[in-house]
């Protein structure tokens, strides 16, 4: 018997339907938008949920009124870059790793036909988000297994999240710098090789590696040494606040890796240096790698034409 999930109620539909309509009007004033968002938010007192359709059988569900998800919530595109590499890769039989999965919006999406029906692991270490994670899997039908776990260098290990919203919470107690509030909550961790060798020992194929791990980039990696070396696609942030490029430098200090980066502009760059990564990331924070003469090798050649 399939589980029951949560879903919005009809009085959150209401409020849902209302807010998308002003939303998507063509003199949408924004900062009222966004006031008649925490409204709706703060009418349904009990953790109002809203709702959208992916796909023909794909959804995803997450909290009403939440100003994250407007570009979603609106029926924009979330994260552009990833979104075109994955159309482009979507008749490869690959294996998806999404590391800081959030709530669930890319295993919602890539479990479905639109996509593949990837095999997906869904990685996310707070409680809070797991939860709607939890349920966006039953939603979906269960097509992904979410994981309630930290992604490290070592398993096993209990660890401090901190952070105060949803979204950009790190292992880094120096993340926020300037905005701490003591806040944080242990969780237990996973490196992404023993992730996969427990959860994916079944699939031969390519892998995706996505990650969205708020400053610990480097020690993810050095945990996905065994995934890299069999040519996994990295999917990695460049984070703005870090100038030194951490992820990229220690990236192309492996020796045998290919980096790209695809910005707003819809243009694949190769990277062979740091000396203009941090002009790209004026354009976009997302940045792809895998193995020199990976099965990845011709999809980035091709799409620089």
């Amino acid at each position: 018997m399939a589980q029951h999930y949560r879903e919005p109620t009809a009085f959150a539909r209401a409020l849902a339907s209302g807010l998308r309509s002003y939303g998507t009007r063509s003199d949408v004033n924004w900062k009222r938008f966004t006031r008649l968002a925490k409204l709706a938010k703060a009418a349904h007192l009990r953790n109002g949920l809203a709702r959208v359709q992916l796909g023909p059988e794909s959804q995803f569900i997450f909290p009403l009124g939440d100003h994250y998800w407007h570009p979603v919530f609106l029926g924009r595109k979330y994260e552009p870059p990833v979104e075109w590499l994955l159309r482009r890769a979507s008749a490869m039989r690959y294996a998806f790793i999404d590391c800081g999965a959030n709530m669930g919006y890319w295993p919602s999406l890539l479990s479905g036909k639109d996509f593949g029906v990837k095999p997906i692991v869904a990685v996310e270490a707070s409680l809070a988000n797991f939860r709607y994670l939890e349920n966006n899997a039953i939603a979906n039908g269960e097509r992904f297994t979410p994981l309630h776990r930290a992604i490290l260098d070592v398993s096993g290990k209990k660890v401090r999240l901190y952070g105060k919203m949803h979204f950009g919470r790190s292992l880094a107690q120096d993340w926020h710098a300037g905005k701490r509030d003591g806040r944080f909550e242990e969780v237990e961790t996973i490196t992404i090789d023993d992730l996969a060798a427990k959860y994916l020992s079944a699939h031969s194929g390519p892998v995706v590696i996505k990650l969205d791990v708020e400053g610990v980039e480097v020690a993810a990696m050095n945990g996905a040494k065994n995934m890299l070396d069999a040519g996994a696609l990295l999917i990695y942030e460049d984070h703005e606040k870090q100038e030194d490029c951490e992820a990229t430098a220690h990236l192309l200090a492996m020796g045998d890796m290919e980096i790209w980066h695809l910005g707003r502009d819809n243009v694949l760059v190769p990277v062979t240096s740091l000396d203009h990564v941090n002009a790209l990331k004026q354009s976009g924070f997302d940045f792809f790698s895998y193995k020199r003469g990976a099965a990845w090798s011709k999809l980035f050649s091709e799409g620089m034409h």
